[in-house]
C-alpha cells in the first residue's frame, strides 16, 4: 500500500524550486522588458535626432539661399553703383569748351613766355655790358633759376587742366584752377621785370659813375 504521506522533504525542495524558478521568470521578464524599453529610448532618442539633423540642415540650405541672394544683390548693386561711379568720374576726366576757351589759359603761357624773355635778356644785355660783379652775376642767374622752376611748375599744371584724362575735375574746379594758375604767373612776371628793372637800372647806374669819373679826370687832367 502507497505512503499516502508526502515527506516533508521533499515538499521543502520542491517549493524552494518553485519559488526560483518563478524568480528567474520575473528576473528574465524583467531583462527583456528593460531591454526593449531601453531599445525603444533609444530608437525614439535617434528619431529625434534625425528629425533635429533635418531641419538643421534646411536651415543651413536656407542660410546659404539668403546670403546667395544677398551677394547676388549686393553684385548687382555694386556693378549699378560702380558704372554710376565710372561715368561720373569719366565726366569729371573730360574738359569742356567753356574751360578750354577760358582766356586765362592763353593769358598764363603768354606770361611765362614774358618771363622768360625778360630773364633772357637781361642776362645777355649784363653779359655785354660787364658791368656787374662775378657775384652779382650768379644772383641774378639764382634768382632767375629759381623763378623759372616754380613757373614751369604752375605750367605743367596747367597743361593736366587743359589736357583730358589728366584730372578728375568739374568745369567749376578746372575755371578756378585757371584763375589761382593766372595769379601766380602774373605776381611772378611783375616780380621779373622788378627785378630786371632793379638789375638793368644797378648796371646803369654804375655805367653812368664810369662816365662821370672819366669826365672829371679829363677835366681836371688827371691820368
Amino acid at each position: 500500500m502507497k505512503n499516502l504521506f508526502i515527506n516533508p522533504a521533499r515538499l521543502a525542495a520542491s517549493f524552494i524550486f518553485s519559488l526560483t524558478s518563478l524568480g528567474i521568470m520575473q528576473a528574465k521578464a524583467q531583462f527583456l522588458g528593460g531591454f526593449f524599453s531601453q531599445q525603444a529610448t533609444k530608437k525614439k532618442l535617434m528619431t529625434e535626432q534625425i528629425a533635429g539633423y533635418q531641419l538643421y540642415l534646411s536651415a543651413i540650405k536656407t542660410g546659404y539661399a539668403i546670403v546667395g541672394n544677398g551677394l547676388t544683390a549686393a553684385h548687382d548693386l555694386k556693378n549699378g553703383t560702380f558704372s554710376l561711379h565710372t561715368a561720373y568720374f569719366n565726366a569729371l576726366q573730360q574738359v569742356a569748351p567753356v574751360v578750354k576757351n577760358d582766356p586765362k589759359g592763353r593769358a598764363t603761357d603768354s606770361l611765362y613766355q614774358q618771363i622768360r624773355s625778360l630773364f633772357s635778356n637781361e642776362k645777355q644785355w649784363q653779359a655785354k655790358q660787364k658791368s656787374l660783379t662775378v657775384t652779382e652775376l650768379q644772383y641774378l642767374d639764382k634768382v632767375s633759376a629759381g623763378l623759372l622752376a616754380e613757373c614751369k611748375t604752375d605750367m605743367a599744371e596747367l597743361k593736366d587742366v587743359l589736357t583730358p584724362g589728366r584730372l578728375q575735375l568739374s568745369d567749376a574746379e578746372r575755371l578756378n584752377r585757371l584763375d589761382r594758375l593766372y595769379d601766380r604767373m602774373k605776381d611772378k612776371q611783375a616780380f621779373a621785370a622788378y627785378f630786371s628793372n632793379k638789375c638793368r637800372k644797378l648796371a646803369l647806374n654804375r655805367q653812368k659813375q664810369q662816365k662821370d669819373q672819366e669826365q672829371m679826370k679829363k677835366l681836371y687832367g688827371i691820368q
